[in-house]
């Protein structure tokens, strides 16, 4: 029952994060947000423990749930105040790609090249990339 319990917390808690990330991207800027929410990271990665994969999907699951409220970019910050910096630093990337008819964006978040949450991103051209610091030097 305590896998169970931790399961429950993390997909309450990434949800709650996504919809908590929503709300203050409309009250103050990406920069701002990141700097607050690194704040919190400790309590946060306290609160939901697990794997990697555990976290990633929690953050996943509930995104797909949370439909149109859920974006590449809050998903992406989600995983960046949940994912232990231990293992490695973290890169959250904005990247765009022209199409016939639009420019896109999309966000990921990886660690040492590999991408962790947000789709492959190898047809978006990297414009924003900032790290989050390994715990070591935290």
């Amino acid at each position: 029952s305590g896998r169970i319990w931790a399961g429950s917390v993390s997909i309450v808690a990434a949800a709650l994060a996504q919809v908590a990330a929503a709300a203050a991207l409309h009250t103050m800027t990406l920069p701002a947000l990141r700097t607050r929410a690194g704040r919190l990271r400790r309590p946060a990665q306290f609160l939901v423990r697990g794997s990697d994969e555990r976290i990633i999907w929690a953050i996943e699951a509930t995104g797909r749930r949370l439909g149109r409220l859920s974006t590449c970019l809050l998903r992406a910050l989600v995983a960046e105040l949940l994912l232990d910096t231990g293992n490695g630093t973290i890169c959250l990337t904005i990247g765009i790609r022209r199409t016939a008819y639009a420019l896109e964006a999309h966000a990921w978040l990886a660690r040492n090249g590999r991408v962790l949450i947000g789709a492959p991103a190898d047809e978006y051209i990297p414009m924003v990339d900032w790290t989050s610091p390994s715990a070591s030097r935290s």
